[in-house]
């Protein structure tokens, strides 16, 4: 089965499609975005594992730079959406410092260890502008059978409960707002922070 799952997550037009049937095309997600992580007209989005460049339609496409790891994703992006796309690492921003206003981040960390979702974390501290604000959702552990079944099959080795992200995330950021979220078979938090330089 793991065989299988890693042949479909390689090919992103067909993983994007399983995925938004399994999470009701992000709708939670992009609700999330919606109310709580605006972005004005004038404001540079960075999007940092931004797959198939799903959530770039919520943000002006002359402001948005998404980043994937994954040739296959940027390759899929550039077809299917408007905006800046680059292969690219979170450990290693290819940006000037103070370079956005808002830093979005879906479904990464739980992908990462915590040295490196660390390292991830100081990139994104040396990029955002004074002031910005960054967007984090992440898979987070459940006792419904069907997230725990879903969370069996998924590539990310590091799912963590609620407790533990939040521990995480304000050891090293200001937490304005957090919560949770069930996104059809998938739950997520999420976690808005500001720059409190």
């Amino acid at each position: 089965m793991n065989i299988l799952l890693k042949a479909l997550a390689s090919r992103p037009e067909i993983s994007i499609f399983l995925r938004k049937i399994v999470e009701i095309n992000f709708r939670n997600q992009k609700k999330i975005i919606r109310q709580n992580f605006e972005a004005n007209p004038s404001d540079r989005v960075l999007d940092i594992g931004c797959g198939t460049g799903e959530f770039s339609p919520s943000f002006s496409k002359s402001k948005y730079v998404g980043i994937d790891i994954d040739q296959k994703n940027i390759t899929y992006a550039k077809k299917h959406y408007k905006g800046d796309f680059r292969v690219a690492d979170g450990t290693q921003l290819p940006f000037e410092n103070g370079s956005f206003d808002k830093i979005l981040i879906v479904g990464v960390f739980h992908h990462l260890s915590t040295a490196d979702c660390k390292l991830v974390f100081g990139e994104m501290k040396r990029v955002l502008k004074k002031g910005g604000q960054i967007l984090i959702m992440e898979d987070t552990k459940s006792d419904r059978f069907l997230v725990k079944f879903m969370q069996s099959v998924d590539q990310g080795a590091y799912i963590r409960n609620f407790s533990e992200w939040n521990s995480l995330l304000s050891n090293n950021f200001y937490i304005q707002k957090s919560g949770s979220f069930n996104n059809g078979a998938c739950f997520y938090s999420y976690f808005l922070i500001k720059d409190s330089s």
